[in-house]
């Protein structure tokens, strides 16, 4: 960590030359104040104090005060600044990171996990390299400055005496060193924990209460609160116990400080003025010794999200490295006896899946649920890493071969989970092209089938949605989401599932309307209802991970296997 942050400090070396150099300047001025006001007393038990001296004294004493002041504003301000800007950029960084990761990644780690690193985490790390380099800076430079002037200005006999204990205090920080350290992850990660619970509560909310489950789940909410509470009570334990032990040896010093100074001003070897200005050192010295214990609970604060966050910083997906050809159309996507198992799992998905998809064509894949329709059609958008067994070429290139960006912008996905933005119906449609023009943006309204919908909206367009489309029913989830892939107008639609929720008429209307505007584009639908790929040029049949069956529906149907026997069944349930 430290070294990250060196390489940090060192991009920006005028702020922080500004901070240090400045900090010093606030260091040495503090002590003015104080040598006035021993200059003071000493005057008036000499009795040499004249109006010209008390004058000079008072001047002195008020232009160090303000200059304090000034001086602290710009050094504080430009450090604080520094460090939000530092938050800014580190949460640009991650979340740039977070873009670019696939789906094997999103599999190791939790979305309430990601939450806290991406929002407490830098917090703890924007404190650290603020709050945490102003008390090394000052509070060092604080401390040797008040060492020395005491030693200088007082007595160097006292105040090798009344720094023995804050010794003492140096070694016991040390020694809990590395116990804070444990307990900080544990608190954390438990954190992290209750944030996984809270999202999972807020998403099956409307489950829970259709199933009579809201009693069991306060209780397991209580639970985990209760493992926080736990795991804080713990930290707070060593923290304060850092505290009383700060305080009872800055205390001790004080005392021994207060009571061989006052011995030596019985000797004469200090005077009056000493002494007084000997205590308020002390003081300052205390809080000094203070914002060092505070070092070591922020060090460690910000140690243990420097962990977290690197870890996400350095993470992988396990994906190939991206190839560096652009593709500008897809002319022919082809599966060469292509093998797939995902990288958690030994068992085999794919199985020697082998077709050809020409421009222009539409695909239907159907089969058994859990047969790996959809772990087929995601090859394609390249969620996960590519088989050595078999191969996926697209325009007679492996798929691997292409920069991911550029194959990505050719194609039109909608999946099962519907996701959509908490924003306006108008926002979630044009996320698919954001410079589509309004006659764009109403024929893919009017291919999804939506129009009527967006009659019966108060808002039209600017209705809001809700957090994941909450406010509005799961057809209409699905022809948003539909709408949203069409304005995109992508050489390949991949409809993955995606026209369960809809009834038969509206499904045949979207149906025909992908038909007409994309007759010479390429479609692939993913469906249990054979009714959505009745007029597909061809239909693969999986089960196991085996195409069991392939051609024209029509040549599906002759063949009276799965296909058919499907097709029956469905023909009676509309009947």
């Amino acid at each position: 960590m430290l070294k990250t942050f060196w390489t940090y400090i060192k991009k920006h070396p005028v702020t922080y030359t500004v901070v240090t150099v400045f900090a010093i300047v606030s260091s040495g001025l503090t002590l003015v104040p104080n040598l006035m006001i021993q200059r003071f007393i000493d005057a008036i038990v000499d009795q040499t104090l004249n109006k010209e001296s008390l004058w000079l004294n008072l001047g002195i004493f008020l232009v160090s005060i303000i200059c304090i002041y000034v001086v602290d504003v710009i050094w504080v301000v430009s450090l604080f600044g520094q460090s939000f800007k530092y938050q800014s950029e580190l949460r640009r960084e991650v979340y740039k990171k977070l873009l670019h990761l696939r789906t094997p990644f999103y599999e190791r780690f939790r979305s309430g996990d990601l939450m806290t690193r991406m929002t407490s985490d830098i917090d703890y790390l924007g404190d650290t390299i603020g709050y945490g380099f102003m008390l090394i800076v000052s509070n060092i430079t604080w401390t040797v400055s008040i060492l020395t002037i005491m030693i200088v200005t007082t007595s160097w006999k006292a105040s090798v005496v009344s720094v023995l204990p804050l010794i003492l205090f140096g070694f016991i920080v040390f020694k809990l060193w590395r116990k804070i350290d444990v307990l900080y992850e544990d608190n954390r990660d438990t954190v992290a924990k209750l944030s996984n619970e809270v999202l999972e509560m807020v998403d099956g909310v409307r489950v829970m209460r259709a199933y009579g489950k809201k009693e069991l789940e306060q209780t397991r909410f209580q639970k985990r609160t209760g493992e926080v509470l736990e795991k804080a009570n713990n930290l707070v334990v060593y923290n304060g116990a850092i505290g009383q032990v700060a305080k009872l040896l800055t205390g001790l010093s004080t005392g021994i400080g207060l009571t061989y100074s006052g011995y030596l001003v019985s000797q004469g070897q200090m005077s009056l003025g000493q002494l007084i200005a000997f205590q308020i050192y002390l003081g300052m010295l205390s809080g000094a010794v203070w914002g060092l214990s505070d070092i070591v609970l922020v060090y460690q604060q910000g140690n243990v999200s420097f962990r977290k966050i690197q870890e996400l910083l350095e993470a992988d997906d396990d994906l190939e490295k991206e190839g560096a050809s652009p593709i500008e159309t897809i002319e022919q996507i082809e599966f060469q006896d292509y093998v797939f198992n995902y990288p958690t799992s030994e068992s085999v998905i794919l199985k020697k899946v082998d077709f050809t998809l020409k421009r222009g064509e539409t695909l239907g894949i159907v089969g058994k649920t859990g047969s790996g329709k959809t772990t087929l059609v995601r090859q394609l958008l390249r969620q996960y890493p590519v088989n050595d067994s078999g191969a996926i070429r697209i325009n007679g290139r492996l798929i691997q071969d292409y920069d991911v960006s550029s194959l990505e912008g050719l194609i039109g996905y909608v999946p099962q989970e519907h996701i959509l933005f908490s924003k306006t119906v108008g926002h979630n449609i044009r996320f698919g092209n954001d410079l589509a023009t309004e006659e764009l943006m109403a024929s893919a309204i009017e291919s999804a089938d939506f129009s009527k919908d967006l009659t019966r909206m108060t808002e039209g367009l600017e209705t809001l949605i809700g957090e994941k489309g909450v406010s509005i029913s799961g057809g209409q989830k699905q022809r948003v989401s539909i709408a949203r892939a069409l304005i995109r107008e992508p050489d390949l639609l991949v409809l993955d599932d995606s026209l369960s929720a809809v009834d038969a008429k509206t499904e045949r209307a979207i149906i025909d309307n992908i038909r007409e505007i994309r007759h010479d584009k390429t479609n692939i639908i993913v469906t249990h209802r054979l009714s959505a790929v009745a007029e597909a040029d061809n239909v693969l049949v999986l089960e196991n991970g085996l195409v069991v069956e392939a051609g024209t529906p029509e040549e599906l149907l002759n063949q009276k296997g799965w296909y058919y026997d499907q097709y029956m069944t469905q023909q009676m349930e509309v009947k």
